[in-house]
């Protein structure tokens, strides 16, 4: 197994070195955002394309001040730091990019700072039953509100409230579950936004409705007007699930995965439907950059140099 490394503060470090205390806020309170992100390979073009890197360090940036969090970071400087440690770990296959901002004082309950700011990049591949399907319910958690844990951030501790769903939702023998808002409508998975399909035309709910403002939800309603699909975003009631045509959850990590029943309630005739595919097809030529118009953004594209990489601090 080759040496991985973290970039820690504008710094890559080895594996092991990339701790924070115990007696952190980060650790003992949950003071700590983070974002996920894609990068998919152009291995004819040797490079990385980083799925909407621009938009993604915006919302980490929006969390850090909703979190309250005092820190110097700046977009250009996050931006870099994901570069780099993708290039000192040489990922040259699809993967998966996990910036995170805690604050790592050993302080009370409202530390501020200072934040340590994380990057980690490794290989990631397609979720399981991504090309057939997954079956899914309606957990019995119900999704943190505005008024509670603000779900449009990525806090850390808002992930708790997802991880019960999904230790029932296996427990139960499904993959995936929904949790229903403080209203009793669709709210969101622990870690995915939902869309359903109807008559031709894609609902899901609003960003109102409890959920992460999720970027791979708002491509897919750009690219739904591109199509001239009709896409609502409103309230979903849950038995408006049982009796979709199709459905899917998208997201960083599930990208577009298709869902075949809710609550055991079949959906399609049990297999993926043609919405569901041709977003799925428009969303990996837009990853891939396959089609002509789907250049990504520069800033979105890690190129490999001639030159060796190596492991010294990120000048800034």
């Amino acid at each position: 197994m080759k040496e991985c490394f973290i970039q820690l503060n504008d710094r890559a470090v080895p594996y092991e070195e990339a701790t924070i205390h115990v007696g952190s806020a980060a650790m003992k309170y949950g003071a700590s955002v983070f974002e996920g992100i894609r990068g998919y390979w152009d291995a004819d073009r040797h490079r990385m394309h980083l799925f909407s890197l621009s938009e993604h360090v915006d919302r980490l940036l929006d969390s850090m001040k909703i979190m309250g969090m005092e820190h110097s970071w700046n977009k250009k400087r996050l931006i870099g730091n994901i570069r780099n440690i993708i290039l000192v770990n040489h990922l040259q296959e699809d993967c998966y990019v996990r910036i995170a901002a805690s604050v790592e004082a050993d302080g009370s309950l409202e530390a501020r700072g200072p934040v340590l700011l994380s990057v980690a990049a490794f290989p990631q591949q397609r979720k399981p039953h991504s090309d057939r399907g997954i079956h899914i319910s309606v957990s019995s958690w119900q999704r943190i509100s505005d008024q509670m844990m603000p779900p449009r951030i990525k806090c850390i501790a808002n992930y708790q409230n997802g991880r019960l769903a999904m230790l029932q939702a296996k427990s139960d023998g499904y993959d995936n579950t929904l949790l229903l808002n403080q209203h009793g409508k669709i709210a969101e998975a622990p870690t995915a936004a939902f869309f359903i399909v109807k008559n031709g035309r894609l609902i899901t709910p609003s960003v109102t409705s409890g959920i992460l403002e999720s970027i791979t939800r708002r491509h897919i309603l750009s690219w739904a007007k591109e199509m001239g699909l009709t896409a609502e975003e409103r309230e979903l009631d849950r038995t408006e699930c049982y009796l979709a045509d199709e459905a899917f959850l998208c997201g960083t990590g599930a990208e577009i995965l298709p869902v075949i029943s809710v609550d055991r309630y079949e959906l399609g005739g049990g297999s993926i439907g043609p919405v569901t595919a041709l977003l799925m097809n428009k969303y990996f030529n837009t990853a891939y950059a396959k089609e002509e118009g789907l250049e990504p953004n520069l800033e979105d594209i890690v190129t490999y140099p001639k030159e060796e990489i190596v492991n010294a601090a990120l000048p800034i």
